[in-house]
């Protein structure tokens, strides 16, 4: 279900590539690009790296979009006590979506607030969707998630299940995971498959209307 493990050279290699396609065009390469720039057989040698790096923390995807990779980190300003985290669009807090906007740019918020060791990979994302209101999380309400938190049973958690991104309260029920909606109009969510816990909730911010 998550894994801290460290990426493997051929990964940083592939992760550097990521950040130099940002940095140039913004669009993150597609499967096949990837494949192409490391003289891989076939994209899916590609598709089980990064597959590998989201579920180390190093990336995340966005579901049914061919160019949906995208890089989690975070940035401390200098001197000035705040971290820049990335804005990655929005997740869904209602039902599982596999299709997700995206948008650019990043958010500062003071260090203090985090509370989480330096170093540590952080993004944003806005919540669309009801499903978390009985944790205080409502529509509109941005979250900021920690990639290197080690999620627990109660952690409001991002996670991708079965392929679909969500925004979910990690439970467990007989030694088996699964992600509880707050809401009673929601259903829980039981992978039938894979789920990758994307990152761990530690701030969630709302603009007063």
């Amino acid at each position: 279900m998550y894994s801290m493990n460290k990426p493997t050279p051929r990964q940083f290699e592939i992760l550097e590539f990521l950040r130099q396609c940002q940095l140039l065009g913004g669009n993150a390469p597609t499967f096949r690009e990837i494949a192409d720039h490391f003289g891989f057989k076939s994209p899916k040698s590609a598709a089980d790296h990064v597959t590998a790096l989201e579920k180390k923390g190093y990336v995340r995807r966005r579901a049914g979009c061919s160019r949906g990779i995208e890089l989690v980190f975070s940035e401390r300003a200098p001197d000035n006590g705040t971290i820049r985290v990335p804005l990655l669009g929005y997740i869904p807090a209602g039902c599982p979506e596999s299709h997700t906007e995206h948008c650019h740019g990043t958010i500062a918020i003071d260090e203090a607030m985090i509370g989480c060791p330096a170093g540590h990979r952080l993004f944003a994302l806005q919540v669309t969707g009801d499903s978390m209101k009985g944790r205080g999380i409502h529509d509109g309400d941005w979250v900021v998630a920690d990639t290197d938190a080690s999620p627990h049973e109660g952690d409001v958690v991002v996670a991708l299940i079965d392929g679909e991104n969500t925004l979910k309260t990690l439970a467990m029920k007989k030694n088996r995971y699964f992600l509880k909606a707050e809401n009673p109009n929601f259903p829980d969510l039981i992978p039938l498959g894979e789920m990758v816990i994307q990152g761990v909730v530690r701030v969630v911010l709302r603009r007063m209307r």
